[in-house]
């Protein structure tokens, strides 16, 4: 009988050490634990205080990742990961999907299109070839439209979670129980999906086991980039440790396997029958539901009295989600499906007092974006109503236990405003304050702010000294054109921080009848490869002829890109280009971009701040 591998206790690692390429897997970490894990490329480094996983050349499982162990598997045990991602919609494309395809330099084609690029959690080997099937861990999954989808991998298959995942730091948490996983995650203040750290959200929940007495915590990629432009994944730190107040129900405001009427629950008080069905009062609403119901059957929250709650329910021909208001039912959503009376099936919600989302069996219900609805959002009643098991109930934010604290994301902006012309009325003397820096175009007035007349393809800046070399943060209202009827319309515009010639960062809007993202591009010693363009999807915030508020703030190494006031894309310079130095920020203002034309957007507002 093969015996078991000596097992560790805990893991700190903040990557303090540099390690050439090549060499991380099989080095010493901070604490002193071999890194394991698989570089079959030498793609794997540690560089400027981050572990650094730059593309693969042939993506694919099984080839990029570290991952530290064995350690016997036991209730609260976490594994705690500061990181960035290198592009959440990153993907490979089948080969001839399309008649321009196969001219994407750098893009990965392949006969089965791969989806999922990353992969953070419990596996079963240090070097999975099959991360998906042998672990349960969070997955970013890539998307036709949207910026990338966050998923976990469970004994039982791939559950959606979130869809539009913008390109910033993220702690993913996973926390194993007597019996199966926790998933949690965090990120920046305004990120639309997950609280501040140090809160975290609770996100899932893994019921069942990997079926492994040793378990590795591991971090691995399978690719990297989307349309040919990569950029390298990095992460800050990494932490296994017990948290022992999570060794019995962890963070949970309910749990019960059978939920009775008028028995006490396992955790959560006892079922009382009050109007639709047997209910339970938390002290707090709500976030992560996640029961077991064999239609017909009923979930039931956001609980005030009889006449105000939210409901899901399972009837026999379909599911459909409705609103108790007032004593009358209000049916939001409804969607067929033929449910089985012998049949039970796994549903989870997830519920942020704003939006829901809500998955069968692991998938979307009700389609993949979330469900807007605010009313009774602060109400914390719970109930069943029909046959149901396995129940339990999670707060929609938690606090980091400070065992498993890996820092702070850079989050900085500017106090004082310095420049905030009025652009409403261009005056000539306004016009002259922007000097032309780099191109031919031209600084005109337009009805409402200030425009950029390009020559063609030419980038094209306009600046104003900046005597605050260390900080800028710039925000300016852009309004792209209209939707032209004869010819495509096109937004380029955005800000820039320069320093010369050869050394600048340009932030900008790429809206057209495609794409809708936000886009950075640094030129640095002269030199700017158009596949290392960094952005991401917004589809759901910019729109041909709808003013948007484009905010960026940059210390000179790393910059933070805001979309009206939410976080979608941050990255240090030497992200881009490994080595970079810092930028001295000499003058900043107005840019176009120089990929593709702008076709008339205007600046309407522009505010400098340090």
């Amino acid at each position: 009988m093969k015996s078991s591998k000596p097992t560790i206790a805990e893991i700190l690692d903040r990557f303090t050490q540099e390690v050439l390429y090549g060499e991380v897997v099989g080095s010493t970490s901070d604490c002193g634990v071999i890194r394991l894990g698989v570089d079959a490329e030498a793609k794997i480094s540690v560089e400027a205080g981050g572990l650094r996983f730059a593309p693969l050349d042939t993506p694919g499982w099984g080839r990029q990742g570290i991952a530290y162990g064995p350690f016997t598997w036991q209730a609260g045990l976490a594994f705690g990961v500061f990181m960035l991602n290198g592009h959440n919609n990153s993907q490979s494309f089948p080969r001839g999907s399309g008649p321009a395809s196969n001219m994407l330099l750098g893009a990965h084609f392949s006969s089965k299109q791969l989806l999922e690029n990353l992969a953070v959690g419990w596996f079963d080997h240090p070097a999975s070839e099959r991360p998906l099937e042998t672990g349960q861990a969070f997955v970013m999954q890539g998307h036709p439209t949207a910026n990338g989808r966050l998923c976990v991998a469970k004994v039982q298959g791939l559950h959606h979670l979130l869809l539009d995942m913008p390109n910033v730091p993220i702690y993913f948490l996973i926390v194993l129980r007597a019996k199966g996983v926790a998933f949690y995650a965090g990120s920046l203040e305004g990120n639309r999906h997950l609280p501040a750290l140090p809160r975290l959200r609770p996100l899932a929940i893994d019921p069942y086991d990997l079926g492994a007495k040793q378990v590795y915590a591991g971090i691995y990629q399978s690719i990297l980039g989307e349309n040919g432009h990569r950029v390298d994944t990095r992460v800050y730190g990494v932490r296994v440790a017990t948290v022992p107040g999570w060794q019995g129900h962890g963070t949970a405001l309910v749990v019960d396997p059978q939920p009775q009427l008028g028995r006490k629950a396992t955790l959560g008080g006892v079922w009382q029958l009050d109007g639709p069905g047997m209910l339970l009062r938390p002290d707090e609403p709500g976030g992560l539901f996640h029961v077991r119901l064999t239609a017909p059957a009923s979930l039931i929250w956001r609980y005030r009295d009889p006449e105000h709650y939210l409901a899901l329910e399972l009837t026999l021909r379909e599911a459909r989600l409705s609103l108790q208001l007032g004593g009358k039912q209000h049916v939001l959503v409804a969607e067929r499906h033929n449910f089985n009376t012998q049949e039970p099936h796994w549903v989870q919600v997830l519920d942020n007092g704003h939006a829901l989302n809500i998955t069968l069996d692991g998938s979307p219900l009700f389609g993949e974006r979330p469900l807007l609805e605010s009313r009774l959002g602060q109400e914390t009643g719970v109930g069943l109503r029909g046959q149901a098991a396995d129940l339990e109930v999670h707060p929609r934010e938690i606090k980091l236990p400070p065992t498993l604290e890996l820092g702070q994301p850079w989050q900085i902006k500017g106090q004082q405003t310095v420049f905030a012309p009025y652009l409403n009325q261009a005056a000539e003397d306004l016009l002259i304050t922007w000097e032309p820096t780099m191109g031919s175009g031209t600084l005109m007035p337009a009805e409402g702010g200030l425009t950029i007349e390009a020559a063609g393809l030419e980038r094209t800046i306009y600046t104003i000294p900046w005597d605050h070399p260390q900080l800028a943060d710039l925000e300016s209202e852009i309004l792209p054109p209209e939707q032209h009827k004869k010819r495509q319309s096109q937004c380029r515009a955005g800000v820039c921080f320069w320093q010369d010639a050869q050394h600048h960062l340009v932030v900008t809007l790429w809206l057209d009848k495609t794409e809708h993202a936000v886009v950075s591009m640094l030129r640095f010693a002269g030199y700017e490869d158009p596949h290392s363009k960094v952005w991401t999807h917004v589809p759901g915030k910019l729109y041909l002829g709808v003013p948007v508020k484009l905010r960026v703030v940059c210390d000179g190494m790393q910059f933070q890109v805001y979309l009206d006031d939410e976080p979608v894309l941050y990255r240090a310079l030497h992200d881009i280009y490994p080595g970079a130095d810092r930028l001295e920020i000499q003058r900043v203002g107005l840019a176009l971009s120089g990929y593709a034309e702008d076709t008339g957007s205007i600046f309407r507002t522009w505010i400098a701040r340090k």
